[in-house]
């Protein structure tokens, strides 16, 4: 099998588990933390739906770890829900941050930029009230734990899709204002590249996953970065470099798992 660059037997990999927790995921980390400062930089707005979508993902992976580990609602199970509530009293608090901002709607703005702040504000909108409703089923979960009501309150059944609802909504917000040029690009590096790097490696820390599907990684990065390096598009010199600095340490990971 070959990617861009090299050649390997994908059977014949090994990645040393000090390697790859001293060298590979810190240059990936990086790599994820520079993808979301250009988006800062592309729209001003972007921070506030970056900290939304983090803030989101959180709360998911939060929840899935109770789920799977809480059968009952014993005091550690009940803190860890409890937990989570407070976070969603704080996800409502993110959500009202982008829209209290200074929205322009000129004429100076072009129909696809007011169309995505439209689309934003919609989206914001739903996020908001789907956020309303999981904070009532929590409190009532809560509320419920250890009384003869628990065993016929669903709140787990309807916890988990409002919850994963929001969290398909984060995601779409993530590049909703980027220039339709340069949109696709990211939004397809976003799906194939550093949506995989977050689950799979940063978070699961899952070296198997890095070694069966690096031609994959390989291949949507480098696409990205041809697009954005090689080609006419909007970006600016400055991000463009950043760009590059990406480029070398995805690189360097490539050096470290195929020597």
């Amino acid at each position: 099998m070959s990617t861009s660059y090299y050649l390997y037997d994908q059977d014949k990999i090994k990645i040393d588990s000090r390697s790859f927790t001293r060298y590979v995921l810190p240059q990936l980390r990086a790599i994820s933390q520079e993808f979301f400062l250009i988006l800062k930089k592309l729209h001003p707005i972007h921070e506030n739906t970056i900290d939304i979508f983090k803030h989101v993902t959180e709360m998911q992976r939060q929840y899935s770890s109770f789920s799977k580990s809480c059968s009952t609602l014993n005091k550690e199970c009940s803190e860890t829900l409890n937990e989570i509530y407070q976070k969603a009293r704080k996800l409502d608090r993110l959500i009202l941050a982008p829209q209290r901002r200074q929205v322009n709607f000129s004429s100076e703005n072009n129909k696809d930029h007011t169309d995505s702040l439209l689309h934003l504000i919609s989206d914001l909108g739903v996020m908001a009230n789907t956020n309303y409703r999981l904070m009532h089923t929590l409190e009532e979960f809560l509320l419920t734990a250890n009384t003869n009501f628990f065993p016929f309150f669903d709140g787990k059944r309807i916890i988990e899709p409002k919850i994963h609802q929001m969290a398909l909504t984060a995601e779409l917000t993530l590049i909703q204002l980027l220039k339709p040029g340069i949109k696709g690009p990211f939004h397809t590096v976003w799906l194939h590249f550093f949506k995989k790097v977050d689950e799979k490696l940063l978070f699961e820390k899952d070296q198997e996953f890095l070694i069966k599907r690096l031609e994959e990684l390989n291949l949507a990065w480098n696409t990205f970065h041809m697009k954005m390096t090689k080609e006419n598009n909007d970006l600016s010199s400055q991000n463009i470099k950043l760009i590059k600095i990406m480029h070398n340490r995805w690189n360097s990971v490539l050096k470290i798992v195929l020597r």
